[in-house]
């Protein structure tokens, strides 16, 4: 691939529809603003080798970006309208390149695969744009007196990233300029010039920021995931530690560690979460160090390890499975245990406890199992 890519993006609107003082691009989700995620990508890729990011001239915000020093990026004012901002950004390169990206400041999910596809289809179809686009699921009408039902089959959405042959999309530009024509995006301006489109399905992930609601959205697109669960086998015994937290009762845990399958579960579920594998790979139950090992030191390297990538934990959902001991009258004490071990509120943490309907080894009630579901965010 040409290493010789420009990208703009466009971040001069105001977001009237957001209602908000502060522009939408702005907004801060997951410990960052919309803006500098979308940015993020184009900053990385190995195949842009400069940003023009068009700003309203009154603009207070953009200095304050985590991109905002880098060496790749320069700045120009925008104009009234998009193409306007286009237009300068355009005329504000460092020279003529062959293609240039273009993308909204308020579309934050993007990846560099989106990058990658659509410079490979630009390439292989040879017209002179092609954009990411989305089929129509919901139910389409046309505003009218009778609200009149359409076939969703024969349209789709239009989203950015969009690439460009340079030349095209400037002169596409400055006639839609010229002769005084709206363009919502550069895919318009190439179509009204009569030169050739190209499409590559994008994801319904990547939304573009309009109205408040869609910050909670976006949240949920930001979250990462990990499952946990770990099973232990029973020996008899003066009782079990779950959370850091001892249950008294006739029962022990065998295990290599001390035995807490709670935190056990736990942590391979945060370990997952940050891809970073499982709980083996780092306290091997061959490695005779980690014998009757705290599984509170488990729990402190997963956090250290969460500390070092700029995440922290939002939320804990874990599901105990045994026939005894009962949980419920232990599962207060429990949930303060692990407020305290995971730094994070008991309002976050989900503790449940069932049993495996007398069945199986569980069942015999010669073993306990835990399930846990992590859910990892952006440092704030």
């Amino acid at each position: 691939m040409n290493e010789n890519i420009l990208t703009i993006i466009a971040a001069a609107g105001l977001g009237e529809r957001f209602g908000n003082e502060t522009p939408k691009q702005y907004a801060r989700v997951n410990g960052k603003t919309i803006i500098e995620s979308a940015v993020k990508p184009f900053v990385d890729s190995k195949y842009v080798s400069e940003i023009i990011i068009a700003v309203s001239e009154n603009d207070n915000h953009i200095k304050n970006q985590n991109f905002y020093n880098s060496n790749k990026i320069k700045y120009v004012v925008g104009g009234a309208s998009r193409q306007e901002s286009i237009n300068n950004a355009l005329n504000a390169a460092d020279k003529d390149y062959e293609y240039v990206l273009t993308h909204d400041a308020a579309r934050p999910n993007i990846t560099e695969d989106d990058i990658v596809n659509l410079y490979k289809d630009i390439k292989k179809s040879k017209t002179s744009c092609s954009f990411l686009y989305t089929p129509v699921y919901d139910s389409l009408k046309e505003v009218s007196p009778k609200d009149v039902t359409k076939d969703k089959n024969k349209f789709y959405l239009v989203q950015t990233p969009q690439i460009s042959k340079f030349s095209h999309l400037k002169s596409s530009i400055k006639r839609c300029i010229d002769e005084n024509i709206n363009c919502p995006d550069e895919s318009f301006a190439i179509e009204y010039a009569n030169l050739t489109l190209s499409k590559v399905k994008g994801s319904r992930s990547n939304i573009k920021v309009t109205e408040p609601e869609d910050l909670e959205i976006l949240n949920n697109f930001l979250t990462r995931s990990g499952v946990g669960f770990d099973l232990h086998k029973y020996q008899a015994g003066d009782g079990i530690t779950l959370g850091g937290y001892k249950i008294e009762c006739d029962y022990k845990i065998i295990a290599h560690s001390d035995g807490d399958v709670l935190l056990h579960s736990i942590a391979d579920s945060i370990l997952g979460a940050a891809a970073l594998g499982d709980i083996g790979i780092f306290f091997s139950d061959q490695d005779e160090k980690n014998k009757d090992l705290n599984s509170i030191e488990i729990i402190k390297y997963c956090l250290d390890q969460l500390n070092e990538r700029d995440l922290e934990i939002y939320n804990i959902d874990t599901t105990v499975i045994c026939e005894q001991p009962k949980i419920a009258p232990h599962r207060e004490k429990i949930l303060k245990e692990l407020s305290n071990l995971l730094l994070i509120p008991v309002s976050r943490i989900g503790l449940k406890a069932t049993t495996s309907e007398k069945i199986g080894i569980i069942g015999e009630n010669k073993a306990i199992a835990v399930q846990s579901l992590v859910n990892l965010i952006e440092k704030k």
